[in-house]
């Protein structure tokens, strides 16, 4: 929760100044974004443990690492929002009649990316326990942490005679994960305007 509310706050703010203000700054941070998504994952992650956990532990390294990547998807959503909108007349019209940027971008603009960010929050927190699940399966992260990754890495050698020790684990993965799923399928649909029609 902590991962994924970091991410839209980041988000929120990289890409409300993209689509806001575009020109250079909407360039040097498209091409950052590029940049960040051409590097592995899995790879950054393993850097992330080694240089980072020995100063401020293995879970503080991995949430590091969540964050290096999780705020790029809603700050691109937001960036397309806000250029959809910023044209809009309402939002000439508040512009002609003397609001500022900051009125103009929380005010008129920002409330319409509301449902798509509740959205994208919700789809969040299954990634980031997806991801934290596969690093603690591989061995990357606090072996003294309970994780339900690190509980299947441990049960597959008993697996033959303790199957329930990789079922436990690996049923609370899956029903947390289509959980939120489903309650971001849920969310999109109840605030999504076309589907009430």
């Amino acid at each position: 929760l902590s991962v994924s509310a970091i991410n839209l706050l980041l988000g929120i703010i990289i890409g409300a100044a993209e689509g806001y203000y575009g020109g250079t700054f909407d360039l040097i941070f498209e091409r950052v974004k590029d940049i960040i998504y051409e590097v592995p994952t899995q790879v950054t992650m393993v850097l992330f443990q080694l240089y980072l956990a020995k100063k401020l532990g293995p879970i503080v390294a991995l949430f590091f690492a969540f964050i290096f990547y999780g705020w790029i998807g809603v700050s691109s959503t937001v960036r397309a929002q806000f250029y959809r909108f910023k044209g809009q007349e309402y939002v000439l019209a508040a512009r002609t009649l003397g609001a500022s940027d900051r009125r103009l971008i929380f005010r008129h603009i920002l409330p319409n990316c509301v449902p798509n960010l509740i959205v994208l929050f919700t789809l969040d927190i299954p990634g980031a326990i997806m991801w934290e699940s596969s690093m603690s399966f591989l061995g990357v992260g606090d072996p003294n942490a309970a994780s339900w990754g690190l509980m299947v890495s441990q049960g597959k050698q008993f697996a033959y005679m303790c199957p329930w020790l990789i079922l436990a684990p690996g049923l609370a993965i899956l029903i947390t994960v289509m959980a939120f799923n489903f309650l971001g399928d849920g969310l999109r649909d109840a605030f999504d305007p076309k589907m009430k029609r």
